[in-house]
């Protein structure tokens, strides 16, 4: 799909951590992209410098802006979100407004152009943690929003996204999938994703702060395997077959976030050491998730098995690059 060539491209949130990687995957294969991104969290800087890459400032809820990144493309790559767990939770409104009616504005607005919803592992809710996560059948949408606290959030929202590419693809192209802790080199502390905090506290010789006692369980996913691993996906045709069009993408190798820390001290040589905070002062009303793990069946039955990095490997490129920087920084 994506290897053909192409007029133009929209990425919507494409000036963000996963977006801006998209961005330049695909103007490396020489499609001209348009980015429509309102820079609330997104860099625009991340997309300035790639050939052939356009930044048109504005949110997916205006539709005007929509309707002018929108036109002349032939293929859509939706990520526009809220970025970051603990933005999302005090934005939580937004959150949901972002997934539901800023998903429905594209959609309106790209006609019967093959479009990818870059939905969140978040719609699972609080699966049960001895099984792996399985995209077979329809996640009821009372399990992400006792995720979200009640109230619809962030997760109930990707829920909604998803139901919408449910409808679109009775008559266009769509292809959804679930993304499961992307992380890795040029991701912010910004947002309060955990690897870029934990890394930000240790070089300024913080204690790393966990939220709960750090027992829980997650798969950290490599941002270039995921950006590699989603264009061959969108490259397979059998992946945009109806009742086949949802994937998780994602590692399966687990840690927990204790050992994530301890990780993040030894690549970054700190002795800041940690300290645990209970979840209830960060996440107000909230649960954490004791454990969450994609099974990669379908992926792997599309396009192969992946040989994928574990935290441990993705936490040392991350010291590394910013050692080359700080070093650069100095010259």
């Amino acid at each position: 799909m994506w290897s053909r060539p192409l007029t133009s491209v929209l990425v919507t949130g494409g000036a963000g951590f996963i977006g801006s990687r998209l961005v330049r995957s695909l103007s490396a294969a020489g499609h001209p992209v348009r980015v429509l991104d309102d820079l609330t969290t997104g860099r625009p800087e991340s997309v300035a410098f790639v050939p052939g890459a356009t930044l048109v400032r504005g949110s997916v809820l205006d539709v005007d802006a929509v309707a002018e990144a929108a036109r002349g493309t032939d293929l859509v790559l939706h990520l526009a979100g809220v970025e970051g767990m603990q933005h999302a939770a005090q934005q939580a409104e937004l959150a949901y407004e972002v997934g539901s009616r800023g998903t429905a504005n594209v959609l309106a607005h790209t006609g019967d152009t093959p479009v990818v919803l870059v939905s969140s592992s978040a719609v699972y809710g609080f699966s049960d943690s001895t099984a792996e996560l399985r995209e077979e059948g329809e996640v009821d949408r009372s399990v992400p929003l006792a995720y979200d606290g009640g109230s619809p959030g962030a997760a109930t929202g990707k829920w909604e996204m998803e139901r919408l590419g449910r409808e679109a693809a009775r008559f266009r192209p769509v292809l959804t999938v679930r993304p499961f802790n992307v992380v890795g080199t040029g991701q912010r502390s910004h947002c309060g994703t955990v690897v870029a905090t934990f890394f930000r506290q240790a070089v300024s010789g913080e204690p790393l702060t966990i939220h709960g006692d750090g027992s829980q369980h997650r798969c950290f996913t490599d941002i270039d395997q995921f950006t590699r691993r989603l264009l061959d996906l969108m490259d397979t045709e059998v992946a945009w077959r109806t009742g086949l069009n949802v994937f998780n993408i994602g590692s399966r190798r687990e840690t927990t976030i204790n050992n994530l820390a301890r990780q993040v001290l030894a690549a970054t040589r700190s002795t800041a050491g940690f300290v645990h905070v209970p979840y209830e002062s960060v996440f107000p009303g909230r649960t954490d998730v004791t454990r969450r793990m994609p099974c990669l069946d379908r992926l792997a039955s599309v396009i192969g098995e992946t040989e994928w990095l574990s935290a441990r490997e993705i936490v040392r490129e991350m010291a590394r690059v910013r050692w080359v920087e700080a070093l650069t920084r100095t010259r």
